[in-house]
């Protein structure tokens, strides 16, 4: 609790006159450095957990959250059938047999190099049916191609052209091997709004990836499935490894975590380098009250020294000083907290106002993956970023509130 002459005393102490104003400037400057350095660490955290949590659900929406392989390169329909009359009691969205390999495409004198993908039809339930951007979805066509909308401005086709695909199983001739060609039609474009993709993923029919590749009827290299929960995945792997195991299929099992485990762990380590650094601005900052309080208790050794003659106590010395560095801590990271959440909410704003004013593009797709700057805040990060800022500045006013307290009264009013 504080007494009246306690409370009147921060205030004219805080909100100095402009006769002596040294408070009130250095007051304003540390309530400004804690309010950046707060609202940096805010945004970083935010566009990082907004950069992990879109770019997981692109990846997972274009590849599954499990995949199975044959040890022998192919997988049997017989196989198939016996997977899938153990999974009753699994917790999944969907099945998919598909036949992956990589290709190049050439258009012209253009050529880029391709993963293909090859399905037995896309219904509803395809994670491609509703990315389609121009065109329609193949019907067990052996002359027609999907491709992403990246792929065809850079080899520069639309839907209704022909496209040579080219893929690494050649056929002997007189005049050796020659790479196997075929002629496609682009019946549609997709939009995954994922740069990698968008740019080397198409989709052809199964049965035209088997003669490409000389593969035989009913047969697949590999299988995907979508699970309802992503984050149970390696439950669900010990499970179908368990299945396979008993079983004696020539199977594995790889997850998305294991296909992506260096992009996952490094968006984690950088998110939590990116807090420490970002944290040294709040200490920067709090030095700020450090040494602007120890120079405001130095200039204010006599009204110490007055105060103290009229029988005021050290506590209470000790309390206006510390309140008034907590005030300035409070202040600055209520702050902070308001500007950071306010500018992550606006954030794909706040980046086309600086991309118009700098002229240039300052999140490119092709380095980023993604086609604009996410965000994601979490309240409970604000609430850690709030606290750890308070704290820092909690101690770093301990010193300078103590040190008022040793003022000497007789000594302060006879140097004045």
């Amino acid at each position: 609790m504080y007494s009246k002459s306690e409370t009147l005393l921060i205030k004219r102490f805080l909100f100095s006159k402009k006769t002596d104003g040294y408070i009130s400037i250095f007051a304003w400057f540390s309530i400004l450095g804690i309010s950046l350095g707060v609202a940096a660490i805010i945004i970083v955290m935010s566009v990082m957990n907004g950069f992990r949590t879109n770019l997981t659900e692109r990846l997972l929406g274009i590849n599954s959250h499990l995949n199975i392989y044959s040890a022998k390169t192919l997988i049997s329909l017989k196989s198939i059938n016996t997977l899938k009359k153990n999974l009753e009691n699994f917790d999944y969205k969907t099945i998919i047999e598909s036949i992956e390999t990589q290709g190049l495409i050439i258009n012209n004198n253009i050529s880029r190099g391709v993963l293909i993908r090859g399905y037995d039809k896309i219904n509803q339930n395809h994670y491609l049916f509703n990315k389609l951007v121009d065109g329609n979805i193949f019907n067990n066509a052996s002359n027609q191609i999907i491709i992403g909308d990246s792929l065809a401005n850079l080899i520069k086709v639309t839907t209704g052209d022909k496209i040579k695909i080219a893929i690494p199983k050649t056929d002997k001739t007189i005049l050796g091997n020659i790479p196997r060609f075929k002629t496609l039609e682009v019946i549609g474009i997709f939009d995954f709004g994922l740069y990698e993709y968008d740019s080397n993923l198409v989709f052809i029919s199964s049965e035209l990836a088997r003669k490409l590749l000389l593969i035989e009827e009913n047969s697949y290299n590999q299988i995907e499935i979508f699970i309802n929960d992503y984050n149970d995945v390696d439950n669900i792997k010990y499970k179908f490894t368990e299945i396979i195991k008993d079983n004696n299929l020539n199977l594995y099992v790889h997850s998305w975590k294991d296909k992506n485990s260096a992009l996952i762990n490094a968006l984690n380590v950088e998110k939590n380098v990116m807090f420490l650094i970002l944290s040294l601005i709040i200490f920067v900052a709090s030095m700020n009250i450090i040494s602007g309080l120890i120079i405001f208790v130095k200039e204010k050794n006599k009204d110490i020294g007055i105060l103290k003659t009229l029988g005021m106590e050290d506590a209470s010395i000790v309390k206006i000083f510390f309140s008034i560095g907590i005030l300035i801590g409070l202040i600055g990271a209520s702050l902070g907290v308001l500007i950071g959440v306010l500018i992550t909410i606006n954030l794909k704003y706040v980046q086309s106002i600086l991309e118009n004013l700098l002229n240039t593009e300052l999140f490119a797709e092709e380095i980023y993956y993604l086609s604009s700057l996410p965000s994601e805040i979490k309240y409970e990060e604000i609430i850690l970023v709030f606290i750890t800022s308070l704290l820092i500045t909690i101690f770093s006013t301990i010193f300078p509130a103590l040190r008022s307290a040793k003022i000497d009264p007789i000594k302060s009013i006879r140097n004045e």
